[in-house]
């Protein structure tokens, strides 16, 4: 951490139930408040907030934290950038505490040139008879316009460039903005005369931009080159707008291109986004996976179209999401059918999307390499129940029996892992052993670290998670806190500590019994496995040590 100070002073100006109110319709319950988890599809709420404790935990999906945590989350933002806007929140300079933040002024200043750059293509859109007449051709309406920030950049070969000069930005970093490009006589506006799409990250903060051309020229479509902002294997066009409506809905539509998207969301279908012009890869999955875990792909039924359902429909089983196909009409997009037929014939196609196994059975060609193409994506499938119905769906709908698939997947991938900490951290059945008590002791009351770490062998911590969370906190034992094990642990680790945070599962009443008890247990079940060891060996000697040991042991802590 660069700075103790400075989280809790955001903390102690920002109340976390004042936070995520912004974000959650909370309702008191008790001394907690409780709601609808954000980040996981459920009827009853099991998200909670503890205002007395400053964190919240959800004991469906396990998902806890502090301020920091939640935004970190629920906006997509890693740690520094989840300070810098809590900071800002909270009125607090973040000069004054030398802090160096993950966007450095030179992102600053291309964050800058980029909104500059929009205002610019906004204003051009406004003053264009042309590209506006384009855009009523296309029947966009002017919310979507709004929404979507639409823009147009004019015929000028200078234009954008001229402008930024003027705004006092050097020609480097214009350079290195994605907004012009190196030709004879120095450098050029890179979009001309192009209907602008701008692109945004999570946070709505504009970092490229897409053009269409509105005439003959060629390409038709031309995006951005990658640049310190913008990269895009990782980067869903209107994820920034479709967010909430994806967590609502708990599912994704994907489509192709950007006139798809912005249709869509015109007819009401606004949890769809898309992937910028290029296949959909495993950083996209990465940031999106954060929102939702099912995806319904939305994919022209030409050759092309098909292919990209095909690769991307392996990838995203592979990367552990559940997802279907809707195939058009052949010479259709979600553009040009929902403007010829309208949201309801759309909504009729959404209903009659394809499972995976319908999708790849029903592809041209020979059904046995259909078949091994479906056991392929099966084999890959990381959740071991989705597995499982997988294989008995191609069964049924190929006619092979299941013993044979699973004798063909052997020859793909790996066994998925799974967590057995994080089943313990989420599930709804919790155990309480002797060190998960351990460790909520020390969540509840810092200060019996120091005790706890002196008494205990942290060889005979049995819970990897509680081990791993023990490592991370026993250098700084005396002066442990909730917001230094937040800051450093991860999402299993906080996971566990918010819910014993919530939970404690002892009598806080008689912590210090509670705490000597625990480590008496412990002591007790490593001295039985050495005595077991010892009667297995036949060392009489070494077993009269230790039964004395073991009656020691009672008295010792």
């Amino acid at each position: 951490m660069k700075s103790d100070r400075l989280l809790d002073d955001i903390k102690s100006r920002l109340d976390i139930i004042e936070v995520i109110s912004d974000y959650v319709e909370l309702k008191k319950s008790g001394q907690n408040y409780k709601a609808n988890c954000p980040f996981h599809s459920e009827k009853s709420p099991s998200f909670m907030v503890s205002p007395a404790k400053q964190i919240f935990h959800c004991f469906g999906c396990g998902a806890g934290g502090d301020i920091f945590g939640f935004i970190m989350k629920y906006e997509n933002l890693n740690f520094q950038e989840a300070i810098k806007m809590l900071a800002k929140k909270a009125g607090i300079k973040l000069s004054e505490y030398r802090f160096e933040a993950d966007i450095s002024e030179k992102k600053e200043k291309l964050y800058a040139i980029q909104k500059e750059a929009l205002n610019i293509y906004v204003e051009n859109l406004r003053k264009s008879k042309t590209a506006g007449s384009y855009l009523a051709k296309r029947g966009i309406t002017g919310e979507m316009i709004e929404a979507f920030s639409l823009g147009y950049a004019d015929k000028e070969w200078k234009s954008i460039y001229e402008h930024l000069k003027a705004k006092g930005f050097d020609e480097p970093l214009i350079a290195q903005s994605g907004l012009v490009f190196s030709g004879e006589k120095g450098l050029y506006d890179m979009f001309r005369n192009r209907l602008i799409f701008p692109i945004f990250n999570v946070q709505g903060d504009a970092m490229a931009f897409g053009g269409r051309a509105i005439d003959d020229s060629m390409p038709k479509y031309l995006n951005s080159p990658e640049t310190p902002l913008f990269k895009k294997g990782e980067t869903l066009y209107a994820l920034n707008i479709a967010k909430d409506e994806i967590r609502k809905k708990d599912y994704v539509m994907i489509a192709e291109g950007y006139l798809d998207v912005i249709m869509c969301h015109q007819h009401g279908f606004r949890n769809v986004i898309a992937p910028l012009g290029t296949a959909l890869t495993a950083g996209h999955l990465h940031k999106l996976g954060r929102f939702t875990k099912k995806v319904l792909l939305v994919f022209d039924s030409d050759t092309a179209g098909i292919a990209a359902a095909k690769r991307s429909i392996a990838l995203l089983f592979e990367h552990g999401f559940k997802s279907k196909v809707l195939l058009l009409p052949e010479g259709d997009d979600p553009d040009s059918f929902l403007r010829q037929n309208g949201s309801k014939a759309f909504q009729g196609r959404l209903s009659k999307s394809k499972t995976m196994v319908d999708f790849i059975l029903g592809l041209k060609g020979d059904k046995t390499d259909n078949v091994r193409a479906a056991v392929g994506i099966v084999a890959s499938t990381k959740d071991l129940i989705l597995r499982e119905e997988l294989f008995r769906e191609l069964s049924e709908k190929s006619g092979i029996r299941e013993a044979v698939l699973r004798g063909e997947s052997k020859g793909y991938g790996q066994e998925p892992r799974h967590s057995i900490a994080a089943a313990a951290s989420k599930g709804t059945t919790f155990f309480y052993s002797e060190d998960i008590l351990l460790l909520s002791a020390i969540v509840s009351f810092p200060d019996k670290a120091p005790y706890i770490f002196d008494n205990l062998n942290m060889d005979s911590v049995r819970n990897p998670l509680v081990k791993k969370i023990f490592q991370e906190i026993k250098p700084s034992a005396d002066k442990v806190s909730m917001t230094e094990m937040l800051s450093v642990l991860g999402e299993e680790e906080k996971a566990l500590v918010t819910r014993l945070s919530l939970s404690p599962g002892f009598d806080l009443e008689d912590i210090d019994k509670s705490i000597k008890g625990c480590l008496r247990k412990i002591a007790h079940y490593e001295i039985e496995e050495k005595i077991k060891e010892a009667k297995s060996t036949g060392d009489r000697q070494r077993l009269r040590s230790l039964l004395a040991e073991k009656q020691k042991i009672t008295r010792a802590v």
